[in-house]
C-alpha cells in the first residue's frame, strides 16, 4: 500500500467510521486492486477519501466513506457508459455508486466501470475536452 504525502495509510482515513462502513469501504479496495493491479492507492486526508491512480490515466476513482454508505467517486464518470444505470450525479464531471449494504455491489457493473475509466484518454486535457464537447470514447 502506498501512503501520499502525509504519511497517512489508507486504512487510517477508515478509522473513525462505524465496521459496516470500514466492510464496505474495503470490499471497494480489493474490487478496485483485483481489475485494475497496476493501480496506485493513496490517502487523501482533506478529502477523508481513498483515491487510486493508474500510471496512464492518472487519478480514476475514489472511495469516500460516509457515515452510512460508502461513496465510489469515478472521476470522469460522465464520460462512462452506464448501461445499468449504477452511477449518480449532476455535476459536469464526477459520478457516483452509492453503496449503503453489501447487495448494493453490483460487481459486473462495477467492473466494467473500472475498466471503462482507465480506457480513457490518459491526458486530463483531452478528457476535459470530451466532456465539454459531449464527446463519448470510441469503442
Amino acid at each position: 500500500m502506498t501512503a501520499n504525502k502525509s504519511n497517512l495509510m489508507p486504512e487510517e482515513i477508515l478509522i473513525d467510521f462505524p465496521p459496516e462502513v470500514r466492510a464496505l469501504a474495503n470490499r471497494l479496495r480489493h474490487i478496485i486492486k483485483a481489475a485494475i493491479p497496476e493501480a496506485e492507492e493513496r490517502a487523501y486526508p482533506h478529502w477523508r477519501a481513498i483515491g487510486f491512480r493508474h500510471p496512464i490515466c492518472g487519478y480514476f476513482c475514489g472511495i469516500f466513506p460516509q457515515p452510512d454508505r460508502v461513496d465510489l467517486a469515478f472521476e470522469f464518470g460522465v464520460l462512462l457508459p452506464d448501461p445499468l444505470q449504477i452511477l449518480d450525479g449532476r455535476g459536469k464531471q464526477v459520478r457516483y455508486v452509492h453503496i449503503a449494504l453489501e447487495e448494493d455491489i453490483q460487481l459486473g457493473a462495477i467492473q466494467d466501470l473500472l475498466l471503462e475509466v482507465v480506457n480513457l484518454p490518459g491526458n486530463r486535457a483531452v478528457k476535459l475536452e470530451m466532456i465539454k464537447t459531449g464527446a463519448k470514447r470510441a469503442d
